[in-house]
């Protein structure tokens, strides 16, 4: 090809000019580089939580509204009740300090932040970074029952409103494997 005809050829540029592309890129695409390297050197890569992420990302108002209706609920119900949840997160926050996973939960609620940006942050957004972030914890937790089996039990405490609002297929991948 000489360069006469390089110069014919139509221009890629030109000919797509004033189409417009509409594509939605989940947040987790879009994070913070040296989070997702903090969040590495933890021993995770972030699409280890994308099936958990894809799940907020896709969430409806209805979703929101049973998470917000378990979190604010007086005394909780007979299954699961947020205050227990927020003793038990503290429990895991503790137990992954002593595998030496301790930035690991502050980078994942750092990450989870992106979901709602800006001025698109309500209560009912809150609510679902806590619960998600909680079902993330509970993923790491999963990954760790084999040195403290008591991870296990809280894991599935930690997910329970995840799965309540999202229906059973939303517990974590490592729950049927």
């Amino acid at each position: 090809m000489d360069l006469h005809d390089e110069l014919d050829a139509p221009d890629e540029a030109i000919e797509t000019w004033g189409e417009t592309v509409v594509a939605h890129a989940p947040f987790y695409r879009t994070l913070y580089y040296p989070d997702v390297l903090d969040l590495r050197r933890c021993g995770y890569e972030v699409s280890a939580f994308a099936e958990l992420f894809d799940r907020l990302d896709g969430a409806y108002v209805s979703h929101a509204r049973i998470v917000h209706a378990l979190l604010h609920q007086p005394g909780g119900n007979a299954i699961w009740n947020p205050h227990r949840t927020r003793q038990i997160e503290f429990s895991v926050r503790a137990a992954l300090h002593r595998f030496g996973l301790s930035d690991a939960p502050t980078l994942l609620r750092r990450m989870l932040g992106r979901a709602y940006p800006g001025d698109s942050v309500t209560h009912l957004a809150v609510d679902m970074l806590n619960v998600f972030f909680w079902a993330a914890l509970a993923q790491i937790a999963r990954d760790y029952a084999w040195r403290s089996p008591q991870l296990a039990m809280y894991a599935d405490y930690l997910e329970y409103p995840v799965v309540a609002a999202f229906g059973p297929a939303a517990a974590s991948q490592a729950r049927a494997a």
